[in-house]
């Protein structure tokens, strides 16, 4: 029989551990320390250091940037390249000194880590915001590092628009990556050598298409061409009722996500919130119309997609409205969360379903009613918007509409980030098994909106994961993106998650 281990050689063993500990801490930091000293005197200028007490001023700024209280973590240093060739240069740098290392677009990306690290550099992409459009109209040649904000104010200013974030504060580099890179026809890539490549349907086509929806595992975007088209002004705004008609507005969405094919130039997005603060619930429908608006009346519903919702449908008259015609850098300046609060987003996809979404409904009031006894919360809200058939390749033409539901949860500070992981967990399972027993579950997840406990790239599905990690061993054999970027959802967790609980 084995002897018990001695309290005095526990108490050696635990000493030792947290010496090693301590130790591979200072050599991180030891380590980390070397990669910013290299940056600063590459880049004296453009290297924000957090031992720097002249840069300290400018260093806290780029902390305080991000958009969520948790992500905003403290890094050896900050280096803003202003140029792909800046970029370049620091990828290279980085590579060949195994550094750690974050990339930051605006600064919005959640699971914590995706765009900012502890112990390395955040490479922060925000001096990159050029806007510009080409001389025949058709492209806007878009750095990452600018806000769609930023964008659409640039091309309102020339009767111009592209397709974007609906949250003027998100910056475009991430939301790109996560999944609108169909509306990108060429991209300037920055790989984990510090190569410049071009990448389109003829040129690299290979990481074109894995780009899509890879976020950070590929290399850095330093150039997207989005397809521009002429815009005037649009209809839109938030519309917000009395949070008991439920029902009203569930069966009015599913109705209006199945006009869509008929009235594609509509948009709706539904978001049921409870405010704690107030004891309220609150519907907002943020509506857009990007059709002719000449003559139209601001309180008038401008298409027949929007019938259900017009004042003397069952859904009623709001009860206040910023609903307006407004250029598209109106509408979208509006719709940014508060500020200095912690955020989580938890996603899944399923049927545009009425006997479906009435039992979602159940469901979120049940856990509604859960939450709300808690103290660790600020305000929740469920978000649900189409992804209808219009919408999306012709692959997916003879399939359903389909839904793209988010629960955001947002608190103050970060004492509470365990409990809310778990309360998002526990929500989001019972909402994947509810779907999944109507058939309605879709495995697909929207990558900027996915829960950090969940696989967005595994959603993909196995043959183009195989893809995506073949074209990593081709244009980053050194796996860059893969070692020393360790934030965001990685390839090789892709189809290794276990289900959440509760979830099947």
């Amino acid at each position: 029989m084995r002897s018990p281990i001695s309290i005095t050689a526990f108490a050696a063993i635990n000493f030792l551990l947290i010496g090693l500990a301590a130790a591979a801490t200072e050599v991180a930091d030891s380590s980390a320390s070397r990669c910013c000293g290299a940056l600063e005197s590459a880049f004296p200028s453009k290297t924000l250091s957090s031992n720097n007490e002249a840069e300290s001023q400018d260093y806290q700024t780029a902390v305080l940037s991000y958009f969520s209280m948790q992500d905003r973590l403290r890094p050896n240093c900050f280096v803003q390249p202003t140029s792909t060739k800046d970029v370049s240069k620091i990828v290279g740098l980085l590579s060949k000194k195994s550094c750690r290392f974050a990339v930051k677009s605006g600064g919005h990306g959640l699971p914590v880590g995706a765009s900012n690290i502890d112990e390395g550099v955040t490479i922060d992409l925000s001096q990159m915001k050029d806007v510009k459009l080409s001389a025949d109209r058709k492209i806007a040649a878009v750095q990452p590092g600018a806000k769609w904000i930023d964008v659409y104010s640039t091309l309102d200013a020339q009767g111009y628009a592209v397709p974007g974030g609906r949250a003027g504060g998100v910056g475009v580099g991430g939301l790109i990556t996560g999944g609108l890179l169909t509306v990108v026809p060429s991209t300037g890539v920055v790989l984990g050598n510090g190569t410049v490549v071009q990448a389109n349907n003829q040129t690299n086509p290979d990481l074109f298409t894995a780009l899509k929806g890879s976020s950070n595992n590929l290399g850095i975007v330093t150039r997207f061409d989005i397809i521009a088209f002429k815009q005037g002004n649009l209809w839109g705004g938030v519309a917000s009722y009395d949070g008991k008609r439920v029902r009203k507005h569930i069966e009015a969405f599913v109705k209006f996500t199945d006009s869509l094919a008929q009235y594609p130039e509509s948009s709706l997005i539904f978001i049921w919130s409870y405010i704690k603060a107030e004891d309220t619930f609150l519907f907002n429908n943020l509506y857009e119309y990007t059709g002719n608006v000449e003559g139209l009346s601001e309180s008038k519903f401008p298409s027949p997609a929007f019938d259900e919702f017009a004042p003397t449908s069952p859904v009623g008259s709001p009860i206040s409205s910023t609903l307006r015609v407004a250029n598209l850098s109106s509408l979208t300046g509006e719709l940014n969360s508060p500020p200095e609060l912690s955020n989580l987003f938890a996603s899944i996809t399923f049927s545009n379903n009425l006997t479906v979404l009435n039992g979602v409904a159940d469901i979120i009031n049940e856990e509604i009613n859960q939450i709300k006894k808690e103290d660790f919360y600020v305000y929740l809200s469920f978000q649900i918007q189409p992804l209808p058939r219009v919408f999306v390749d012709r692959g997916l033409e003879q399939g359903p509409n389909m839904l793209v539901f988010l629960f955001n949860l947002a608190w103050n500070g970060t004492q509470y980030d365990a409990k809310v992981r778990q309360v998002a967990g526990q929500v989001i399972g019972r909402l994947q098994k509810y779907t999944r027993s109507m058939g309605a579950l879709k495995e697909f997840q929207y990558l900027n909106y996915a829960f950090e406990d969940l696989d967005p790239i595994g959603s993909y599905g196995p043959d183009n994961v195989r893809k995506i990690k073949d074209v990593s061993a081709k244009y980053d054999p050194l796996r860059v993106f893969q070692k020393l970027v360790p934030g965001g959802f990685k390839l090789a967790d892709a189809g290794q998650k276990a289900p959440l609980p509760g979830s099947v």
